[in-house]
């Protein structure tokens, strides 16, 4: 109910200006209406069609081999649903966060928060009993009544249809990020999954893959798969699977790829120094740009901030600490929305030298969910019906991030008219990044870059 009371003071402002209209709570936006209700209720009396999975060692499917990407150029308006959204995107995504750095305290992490989000509605629209009580409760849509009722629970689908929102406010920009998702579901031979929930998972990503795979023999499951990620992923992974649990029988991984130029930059010739830590430095590929850019230099919470635009309307947030300020602190200071880490910044011409980026982190969510004190949520005693008539036993949930920063091959220089000399930012030791989409101020991305080029 805290959260929730946060996110209603921070959305009534966009409902003000809207005085003749009748006031909706912004949980009925995303809940089971009575006549939505009535047709679950049929629904229930049997099961849906079911498709059974086919072999792992079928390449693609029919299906899969036809399906096209989809493009957007139109642009879109934003309402009260979408802004209260992505404050529940943004707060999960810093819970997430917050464990992930609880386990890797002082490598560098990087987390989407819109794609843990995504994985985490996914299995809400799979659950069933209590298990998607406590799924739409992790999602912030607790009831403010803390009713059972089928008008109290959420639409799983209205919410993927705002997210498909979201994602579309991202690709639908200069083609200067470039944004792929692959989902994979391996499940063992037999188990058949509903027909309708698997069309319902379809838009959540550019491709989805299912796949039978025996899960008995772990070393022989293992080897299959990485072969059948390695043919299907756009980037090839530096990961693979390690092992798998023997008595489970499904296995979820997505693979999300980001990659983004700094607009009006080039690569300098000669590689460049940068301090992993006190006394040790790497040599790396660095990124020159020089511009307008915005920036705040906070000598209260010693730390620089400077926004970086990669295409029309989506920015990178780097957060530097300065006057012996550590990222560690920085980190522990997040709050709900860390989009409010943009007030106080103005414009400043700025010589930008900035590392380019390759950073890949892997992390299994029932971590993240153990460390956020929900070891059960997924776990052996989770109940997904509405998937499949027989038990599901989950064993991992892979979330791949791989994210890129180039130059753009520009190297023309916008001097101001005053001919100003610009002030020199060098980014050549550990930071913040983050990642948003502008419209929306959905967080994309969160990160502690400790080494420009990671793989973790």
């Amino acid at each position: 109910m805290y959260l929730q009371n946060i996110l209603l003071c921070m959305i009534v402002s966009l409902g003000l200006c809207r005085c003749n209209r009748v006031y909706v709570h912004p949980f009925n936006l995303f809940a089971y209406n009575k006549s939505e209700c009535e047709h679950l209720q049929t629904q229930n009396n049997t099961f849906e069609k079911t498709v059974m999975p086919v072999p792992i060692e079928t390449r693609f499917t029919s299906e899969e081999k036809f399906r096209k990407v989809e493009t957007y150029t139109r642009t879109y308006q934003f309402d009260v649903s979408e802004s209260y959204l992505t404050s529940l995107i943004n707060f999960l995504g810093q819970r997430a966060y917050q464990a992930l750095e609880e386990l890797h305290t002082t490598n560098t992490i990087l987390l989407s928060s819109t794609n843990f989000y995504w994985s985490m509605v996914s299995f809400y629209l799979s659950a069933s009993g209590e298990t998607a009580l406590s799924l739409q409760k992790l999602l912030g849509f607790e009831h403010p009544s803390e009713s059972k009722s089928c008008t109290s629970q959420i639409n799983g689908l209205k919410i993927i249809s705002k997210l498909k929102t979201i994602d579309r406010a991202l690709f639908s920009k200069n083609g200067n990020i470039l944004v792929l998702k692959t989902i994979f579901i391996f499940v063992s031979p037999g188990v058949p999954l509903s027909e309708n929930i698997i069309r319902e998972l379809a838009p959540s990503a550019n491709n989805l893959y299912i796949r039978a795979v025996n899960f008995t023999n772990s070393a022989k499951a293992v080897g299959l798969m990485n072969e059948f990620l390695d043919i299907q992923l756009p980037k090839k992974s530096k990961y693979g699977l390690t092992s798998v649990d023997e008595a489970s029988n499904f296995l979820y991984l997505s693979h999300v790829y980001y990659k983004g130029k700094v607009t009006k930059s080039f690569l300098i010739p000669e590689l460049q120094q940068f301090w992993i830590e006190p006394g040790r430095q790497i040599s790396v590929p660095m990124i020159s740009a020089t511009g307008m850019f915005q920036f705040k230099y906070d000598s209260i919470s010693n730390q620089l901030v400077l926004k970086i635009y990669i295409s029309e309307n989506d920015f990178l947030l780097i957060i530097l600490p300065i006057n012996g300020n550590t990222l560690e602190n920085i980190e522990s200071s997040f709050k709900i929305n860390s989009w409010q880490t943009l007030n106080g910044l103005s414009n400043r011409y700025i010589h930008l030298t900035i590392p380019k980026l390759e950073i890949e982190c892997l992390y299994d969510a029932n971590d993240l969910l153990t460390q956020m004190k929900l070891p059960n949520l997924l776990g052996k005693t989770a109940h997904f019906g509405k998937l499949s008539n027989e038990d599901i036993n989950i064993g991992k949930v892979i979330n791949i991030v791989h994210f890129e920063l180039g130059d753009s091959g520009d190297n023309e220089v916008n001097v101001p008219e005053e001919n100003q000399e610009p002030l020199e930012v060098k980014v050549n030791r550990p930071f913040i990044l983050m990642l948003f989409e502008g419209t929306t101020k959905a967080s994309i991305l969160l990160g502690r870059i400790v080494n420009p080029i990671t793989i973790t």
